[in-house]
Order: structure tokens, then sequence, then C-alpha cells
């Protein structure tokens, strides 16, 4: 099967970017940050422009799964304007809840408590400073990694909630089609299906049940 990479090379591209530096307006994080009048609200929009990492996983993640801050989350709109692009590349309001999906699917883990393999890969490999791979690395390791996936029930449902929740949200497309390099929504789309084929299919679905009967149960 050939397997498109186009969106977690974005994911990567973006995450990482705004790992290292909060996007916002004439570059003034403090602006952004000083304008939010809820503390929480400001954590909770901290937690997910600034990427998971190994340090931070198991905190970043208790602190997006909290009701303070999925209540945040559905409340996008309050974000202060300081904190987004003037212009539609960058950080905007959509992109936010790109990350926001990407966080929810991110921090699941499997049924024996480990990183999910395409937030594991993401993580320990694609999200590094120093990260270098070449298209044909990043290809085959992100098929291997999703093919894993199918191993774990948890994780397999995660990524294709999130996949389902991309292929349906026009404003995230046109944000991703925006911020990538001439990939258009249409390419966007068929790595989404191609993604979800691959999950759905019974090979990887039955994997799951055999994972389960040989170590769970």
């Amino acid at each position: 099967m050939k397997f498109s990479t186009n969106i977690l090379t974005l994911l990567v591209a973006t995450t990482a970017a705004f790992s290292r530096n909060v996007p916002v307006k004439r570059g003034d994080p403090e602006k952004c940050y000083s304008e939010f009048k809820d503390k929480d609200n400001r954590n909770c929009f901290h937690t997910v422009i600034c990427g998971l990492t190994n340090e931070n996983f198991d905190e970043g993640c208790k602190t997006y799964a909290s009701e303070k801050c999925q209540k945040f989350y559905n409340e996008i709109d309050k974000i202060p304007e300081s904190c987004f692009y003037s212009n539609e590349k960058g950080l905007t309001r959509d992109g936010v809840r790109q990350l926001v999906a990407q966080y929810k699917y991110m921090c699941v883990k499997d049924e024996k408590d480990r990183l999910c393999p395409l937030p594991d890969l993401s993580i320990n490999y694609f999200f590094k400073p120093n990260f270098s791979g070449t298209k044909e690395e990043v290809d085959r390791n992100t098929l291997e990694a999703t093919e894993e996936t199918c191993y774990s029930k948890k994780c397999t449902d995660a990524e294709i909630e999130f996949n389902r929740s991309m292929l349906n949200d026009q404003k995230i497309l046109e944000w991703m089609f925006t911020n990538s390099n001439d990939t258009s929504i249409e390419d966007f789309k068929k790595s989404f299906e191609e993604t979800l084929n691959l999950l759905t299919s019974k090979n990887c679905t039955d994997k799951a049940v055999i994972f389960f009967e040989l170590y769970i149960i």
C-alpha cells in the first residue's frame, strides 16, 4: 500500500515550530499571555501550542484532559487576538483546534500503558530539534508505526477518531493547506482516507484481537 505522509510532515513542522516559539502578531508572546483573564486558561493554551516531549508528556496530557482545559478548548473564540498572526499563515483559531485534536489522540496510551506507535515515533524522532531524516525514512517509519498501531484497539480507535475529525473539518483542512508546501486540500483528504482504510481494514482489526488474546487476557 502506498502511504502518504503529507499530514504527518505538516504536523511535525507546525508542532515543532510552536514548541520553540509562540507565534503572535508583532512577535509579542507576552502581550498574548497577559491578555488572558484566567491563569488556568492561559496554561491550557500554552500546553497545546508547546508540543509534547518525553519530559512533559504526563503533565501535558494531564493538563490537557482537565475539566478546566476541556471547557476552554470548546471556547477557542475567547482566545485573545494577540495570540494569532494577522494573516492566515501561522497560528490561527483553526490551527489551535487542530492542535487540540492532535493532543487528544497523542495522549492516548495502549493497553499496557505505553505510548501509541505514532505519537511515540513523533515525540522520540520527528519532533527532535536535530531531526534530519529523509522523506524515504519518514515514509517508511510512518507506515511501520501506523501498521503497529493495529495491535492496540485503544491506539487504533484514537487514530481513527483523529483522522475522521480532520477529514470532516473543512476549516482545519484549509488551515493545513495554507501552512503546507503546496499540498492541496484534496491531497490531505486522500492521506486521511488512506490512513482510515488501513486502520479499519480486517487485517488491522484482527491484529488487535490477537494481541489482546495473547498478552492482555
